[in-house]
């Protein structure tokens, strides 16, 4: 509907020449083109001799793909065009109760047909209580849970007679929750964007993990990893720090919304007596260094690590002196506990070899087989012992997060992400 401006003329004029004001009320305005709706949008149009300008306010301006990349947004945009001149315009969008601000400068060229907007939102802070992430990305809603942190976000699009482009980076800091099953913390680190629609992360971007609960809490990692046009997450190389060692991922792909499969992990040199302590076994204490693998099972909203094994390269000794012992090693000597009980206080192995089961969020079960004597105990007779250990991966993962090592390559992204270039 084109009516008059409020408290103004539709044209007035003068020996400059005459001006038109109006004002246009459009309910909905559908562009099935670029998958976009704008509903309630009011524009006031102001023409000179000279120049035109546009002011424009939309109550909703949402996408109509499902799920949807961003939430719905109000937007309030300015635009100017002097005669012979590009219209250049600036604006605000607001989503997702006010969690989501961004500032918006851009040009159109109405000769060329091309033109450009910069994006630029506001730190969004999230809080444990707060709307959360999913509310400004409904596509993340089924995977997003409670999460915490602070993102930043840049993007540019532009248009011309060849089409569409569009492009940005996000700033993650010390970002934290659940995604799934899967618990994180302490994500730092830039990813970009080569599109926005469909979202499309280039291969090679990294993020650095302070924390990665997939059935053993996994520490101080670097993600390598990209997002295709196919929705999937293909990560090239996942390295965490665990145990005094590392643990290493082969290559693997998976839908973020629905991830399923085997993601195969190498742990190479962790120290025996770190491990003890995640399953904290009073008066256990241990030497050497174990390598192996750690098969971690995704389906759907369970991770769970399914029998991982771990071996010692080499001799070690295996010491259990408990201040109170369990009933089942208590007993008068010369009885099965008492004689166990008394080979562990000083036993030396030859071989040793750990098998490791645990679910995301859940309990860690450890299964210890060892072969070799306590030189002490009958002389050194050789002895085959099997251990069950437990271990609440809900405290592990409380006290995993003291130390946060960015790298620097990834910080260096970090503090160039204010350069004016998304």
């Amino acid at each position: 509907m084109l009516c008059a401006a409020k408290d103004a003329p539709v044209l007035r004029w003068s020996g400059d020449g005459a001006v038109v004001v109006a004002e246009i009320l459009v309910p909905r305005l559908d562009l099935p083109a670029h998958a976009l709706r704008v509903e309630g949008l009011t524009t006031l149009l102001t023409q000179t001799p000279l120049s035109q300008a546009v002011e424009s306010h939309a109550a909703t301006l949402r996408r109509t793909v499902t799920p949807a990349e961003i939430a719905p947004l109000a937007v309030t945009a300015k635009a100017e065009q002097r005669t012979g001149e590009p219209w250049r315009f600036t604006g605000t969008a607001i989503a997702a109760q006010g969690l989501l601000t961004a500032a918006l400068t851009g040009t159109h060229d109405p000769n060329t047909g091309e033109g450009y907007a910069d994006l630029a939102t506001k730190p969004m802070k999230l809080t444990a209580k707060g709307p959360g992430l999913k509310t400004v990305s409904p596509l993340l809603a089924g995977l997003a849970g409670p999460s915490t942190g602070t993102l930043t976000a840049k993007a540019k699009v532009a248009w011309g007679p060849s089409g569409l482009r569009s492009g940005g980076q996000v700033r993650i800091q010390d970002g934290a929750g659940k995604f799934g099953p899967v618990a994180v913390g302490g994500v730092n680190g830039v990813v970009a964007l080569s599109s926005l629609s469909p979202p499309v992360v280039p291969d090679g971007q990294t993020l650095s993990v302070a924390l990665l609960d997939v059935g053993v809490p996994l520490t101080d990692g670097t993600i390598r990893f990209g997002y295709g046009r196919d929705r999937k997450l293909d990560v090239d190389e996942a390295v965490w720090r665990w145990a005094g060692g590392s643990v290493r991922a082969d290559p693997f792909e998976l839908s973020p919304t629905a991830p399923k499969g085997l993601v195969t992990l190498h742990a190479d040199r962790v120290d025996l007596a770190q491990i003890l302590t995640l399953v904290a076994v009073e008066g256990m204490d241990a030497t050497g260094t174990l390598s192996g693998t750690l098969p971690v099972r995704l389906s759907g909203d369970r991770v769970v690590l399914d029998g991982g094994v771990l071996e010692a390269a080499g001799n070690g000794t295996l010491r259990y002196d408990p201040a109170h012992p369990p009933p089942a090693l208590q007993g008068e000597d010369g009885s099965p506990g008492a004689l166990l009980l008394g080979a562990l206080t000083d036993f030396r192995y030859d071989t040793l070899r750990l098998t490791i089961d645990g679910e995301a969020g859940g309990e860690l079960s450890a299964g210890l087989s060892v072969r070799g004597a306590n030189p002490s105990f009958y002389d050194g007779y050789p002895v085959s012992l099997n251990l069950k250990l437990s271990g609440a991966l809900d405290r592990i993962l409380r006290q995993s997060l003291d130390a946060v090592r960015i790298p620097d390559m990834v910080r260096e992204r970090m503090t160039g992400f204010d350069q004016k270039d998304p």
